[in-house]
């Protein structure tokens, strides 16, 4: 199963939903590879790697210059593989303008690993340029992180509908695993407010479970490792515990 985690915007939390979902999926069991399509790499540094080790990375794989088996590793946590990011993901889009749907390049690329792999989770730049259109392409379904702010309401839907766009444009079957909300502030009425508008908005499109703001989250990256395998029992680790829980329900109805 690949799943695109994706968002318009950055700061809401896409990166480390996905670095997190992905390790616990594969604490829980699954063998799972995590593929870092954004530039900046923070998944892969989240994961431990220095970023003077990020070649070969997801633009080799892109562009053809190495076979995928050589430039997925292993992380220190077992059952999760990685493909990194690298720098060279920033001129992607140009790379790849000249090709004949280019779009579709991605899938091509991951089809080889799929019978390898459970799950595998794409972390998309906060675009919809022609790298996460390509993650969109080649998943089964997509998860998009919401921060549950008055903005959020333009935002999401304005997502979903470049998606459908995508769906009937290439005729592909991409389902909606759900709208996950983080960096939910429980103190503040505000946020509790926007959350059960959300809620009332979206229904069940919502995931069950919320992550919570978190200093711990954010400090994670600095040590290269997620919060579900350094502190698997603070609240934020055990809302992404309960995150991949539920991603397992909806995308394969157990």
């Amino acid at each position: 199963m690949i799943v695109a985690f994706v968002s318009k915007k950055g700061g809401v939390g896409k990166t480390t939903s996905a670095v997190n979902v992905a390790t616990a999926l594969a604490r829980l069991g699954h063998r799972t590879l995590l593929v870092d399509l954004d530039s900046q790499a923070s998944a892969s540094l989240s994961l431990g790697v220095a970023r003077a080790d990020l070649a070969p990375s997801a633009h080799d794989l892109l562009l053809g210059k190495r076979p995928a088996g050589e430039i997925v590793r292993p992380t220190a946590i077992p059952n999760l593989h990685l493909v990194t990011a690298s720098v060279d993901l920033v001129a992607a889009d140009l790379d790849l303008a000249p090709l004949r749907d280019r779009e579709l390049v991605l899938g091509r690329k991951l089809a080889p690993l799929r019978a390898g792999y459970e799950w595998i989770l794409l972390d998309c730049p906060p675009a919809l340029s022609v790298v996460p259109l390509n993650a969109l392409a080649a998943a089964d379904g997509y998860v998009v992180p919401v921060v549950p702010q008055i903005l959020a309401y333009e935002g999401v839907e304005l997502l979903l509908a470049a998606v459908d766009r995508l769906r009937y444009r290439f005729g592909i079957q991409l389902r909606l695993f759900g709208l996950l909300l983080t960096l939910v502030d429980g103190r503040t009425r505000l946020a509790k407010q926007t959350v059960r508008m959300l809620r009332e908005r979206f229904g069940d499109r919502l995931f069950a479970a919320e992550v919570p703001l978190s200093t711990r989250l954010a400090e994670a990256p600095a040590w290269g490792r997620p919060l579900v395998e350094s502190e698997p029992e603070c609240p934020a680790a055990l809302a992404y515990v309960a995150v991949a829980r539920e991603l397992l329900t909806r995308a394969t109805g157990r």
